[in-house]
């Protein structure tokens, strides 16, 4: 019975492996050997398992204790009251094991390296605080893995003794640094050395929420050029209101005084933050657009579920029967990224200089001035993620994600990025709109209007927000106290409104 089995080669089942057990012990031509040589093996196989076992768990203890080596929870100078959130210490800036191979993987293949400006020094646009880490965003795009030391203030700005920690810069622009009770600023330095110029400290954004206070936010590129912007701005913040948006970041390379009024009042009213872009070394503007990518995503963490990135002549409109909150409400939680198309929308034309009065501002809007698109595209298409669950952000997608983290698409029937595409002002291809496409034909036309309701519901936004900052009304001179410029010396304000310097 023995050698058939042997010859064979079949997978045993266990009464079989048994009988073949029995007819080896049995056999009397020392074939007891073969019994040995089988159960050897299997032995061996055992101890080789139970040592890659051990080993497994001798490395995580290792990596856990040198975590906690010196674990020193640095104390901070009396002279600071410290909040509740302010009373955490963290050894480093490690995940899980998985994220870490994530992380070594994402450098090793190099998905984060620019090397632009390579002329500038190293400066902070950007600090924030999260549960377990601090993120520092940085305006050079030349340091990408390589090694700079996360410095530690108190809220007088004196550095706590002995909290330097060297990180790495990645992705690029960005340095991970852990917690240290008590700091309130930060600043980088390339070593610990005494003469080294630091960048001046600057103050911790708080995340550190529990739960992030918004469930939608749109960060914006950078602002530049000579177009006026002002009712841009308005139409898009109030469109992405309507969407479920709460919140919007903007970040400003170069606008006019008359542009910046509504910005102001936006965040006047708390529905945006404005973050100027500026740095000794100066840039062209369109190079910042990486960098505030980075700097948005982290800024974004913690403090929204769901962020956009789109630029000023983009929207995201959902249907008739779904806002785009309720379609991201809708996912389920291991989706961090939702790609969605592009109409481009033939926007041949200027937006008005300024406001004029309610029955221009009406004709002028731009949701109904222009209304000419091309079918859906994928070309240069946006997404919508969660900021904790991608691990690099690019303008179009995320060039990484955690593990686990699954993207999908939506088409048109759900979402829609609404493109205004100039005409007039790109730098390159001005007439897209005429360039036949690869197959020889012309792009097909469509007029694509916002769904009525919600025109009406953006047209009386609109309105709302553009009154209130350039409906201006004039001062009657005559009704102003005259104690109020006499006991000063001003002259009448009916001759001059300030007095000339």
């Amino acid at each position: 019975m023995l050698t058939p089995i042997i010859k064979t080669g079949r997978k045993l089942t266990p009464i079989q492996l048994l009988m073949f057990i029995s007819d080896i012990r049995d056999s009397k031509d020392g074939q007891s050997g073969l019994f040995r040589s089988v159960t050897m093996r299997y032995e061996r196989k055992t101890i080789l398992l139970f040592r890659f076992v051990l080993l497994c768990c001798a490395g995580l203890f290792c990596w856990k204790w040198l975590e906690n080596f010196n674990n020193n929870e640095f104390q901070p100078s009396s002279q600071c009251h410290l909040p509740s959130w302010n009373q955490i210490h963290t050894t480093s800036v490690t995940g899980s094991l998985l994220n870490i191979f994530s992380q070594w993987l994402w450098m090793k293949l190099e998905l984060s390296k620019e090397n632009n400006q390579n002329y500038t020094s190293i400066s902070i646009l950007g600090a924030y605080v999260y549960p377990d880490q601090i993120s520092i965003s940085l305006t050079s795009q030349y340091t990408v893995q390589q090694n700079l030391y996360c410095r530690y203030y108190d809220c007088k700005k004196t550095e706590i003794p002995g909290s330097s920690y060297q990180s790495v810069v990645f992705p690029e622009s960005v340095l991970h640094c852990p917690r240290r009770i008590g700091a309130e600023f930060v600043s980088v330095s390339r070593s610990l050395d005494r003469e080294e110029e630091i960048p001046a400290p600057v103050r911790l954004t708080f995340r550190s929420f529990e739960k992030q206070p918004h469930d939608l936010t749109v960060c914006v590129g950078p602002m530049y050029g000579n177009e006026s912007k002002w009712l841009q701005i308005a139409d898009f913040v109030e469109h992405m209101k309507l969407e479920g948006a709460t919140f919007v970041y903007f970040y400003v390379g170069n606008i006019s005084d008359y542009d910046r009024k509504i910005l102001t009042d936006y965040a006047r009213t708390g529905d945006v933050e404005v973050i100027n872009l500026h740095d000794k070394y100066d840039r062209p503007f369109y190079a910042w657009h990486l960098i505030t990518i980075q700097d948005c995503h982290l800024r974004a963490k913690y403090h929204s579920k769901w962020v956009s990135f789109l630029d000023l002549d983009e929207r995201i409109s959902g249907t008739k029967n779904q806002s785009v909150i309720e379609l991201l409400n809708a996912q389920e939680s291991s989706v961090g990224e939702i790609q969605i198309s592009v109409l481009n929308i033939v926007k041949d034309g200027d937006v008005a200089e300024k406001f004029e009065n309610v029955a221009k501002l009406k004709e002028t809007m731009i949701f109904r001035k222009w209304t000419d698109s091309t079918d859906p595209t994928w070309n240069a298409s946006k997404v919508i993620v969660k900021p904790e669950m991608i691990g690099i952000m690019f303008i179009h997608n995320a060039i990484a994600k955690l593990p686990g983290v699954k993207t999908i698409q939506v088409n048109e029937s759900q979402a829609v990025v609404r493109h205004l595409s100039s005409t007039k002002h790109r730098l390159d291809n001005n007439d897209w709109h005429l360039v036949p496409q690869l197959d020889g034909t012309l792009r097909k036309i469509t007029k694509r209007p916002l769904e009525p309701e919600f025109a009406e519901k953006l047209t009386t936004a609109i309105l709302k927000r553009v009154l209130n900052v350039y409906d201006r009304v004039p001062v009657k001179c005559d009704r102003i106290a005259k104690y109020l410029w006499e006991s000063r010396k001003f002259p009448n304000p009916c001759e001059s409104m300030s007095p000339v310097f």
